[in-house]
């Protein structure tokens, strides 16, 4: 069986969007209104997508998804295992994960505890112990859309390329002044030497 052909959209521009996540705050929802807040400076039709670019902080009452990801590899289990780590302080050493418009969002995360012991998985929640520094990016010309897939039993990722709607997207902003910033020296070298 040979796979499909491998779809890699283009994109265009990517933003970083920085914020500090304070003791107390849930984890995950704050993740998901964080990307709200980024994906809703960009116009709809010129992006659709935003990811975590780094992260690095401190969790406590941290709930993680852990292994066994397939509902369709025919194993009898209910589903994957679940694991709260209720009394636990942990430093956060990786967390990747990407956010759609819809509200669809996939977030892994790798944790070390005290003994620098680490466990990662799918993130549920966490409550940040110190803080959590966090860095997102949006990239513009696409849009992340979840789907069910069949063979995982998942809603997984589909990429899409959004259409460009004008030249401004297309160029860029700094594009665009750049060649105009050409232009008018172009023009004022052509004035001097008349």
């Amino acid at each position: 069986m040979t796979s499909p052909a491998l779809v890699v959209p283009p994109s265009g521009a990517v933003h970083a969007h920085c914020l500090r996540l304070r003791p107390g705050d849930s984890l995950m929802p704050s993740l998901k209104q964080a990307a709200s807040v980024a994906l809703g400076r960009i116009p709809r039709e010129r992006c659709g997508s935003a990811f975590v670019i780094t992260a690095v902080g401190s969790l406590r009452d941290v709930t993680l998804r852990l292994a066994n990801a397939s509902r369709t590899d025919g194993d009898d289990r209910d589903g994957n295992d679940i694991k709260r780590y209720a009394d636990q302080r942990f430093e956060i050493v990786s967390m990747t994960g990407t956010f759609s418009r819809d509200d669809g969002c996939h977030v892994h995360i790798s944790l070390a505890d005290a003994d620098g012991a680490t466990v990662g998985g799918h993130l549920i929640d966490g409550v940040i112990f110190t803080t959590c520094e966090l860095v997102l990016g949006t990239a513009e010309g696409v849009e992340f859309v979840r789907k069910m897939d069949d063979a995982t039993g998942y809603n997984e990722l589909e990429v899409r390329q959004l259409a460009p709607t004008s030249a401004k997207s297309v160029l860029g902003v700094d594009a665009k002044v750049v060649l105009a910033a050409a232009l008018m020296g172009i023009v004022a070298w052509k004035c001097r030497t008349r």
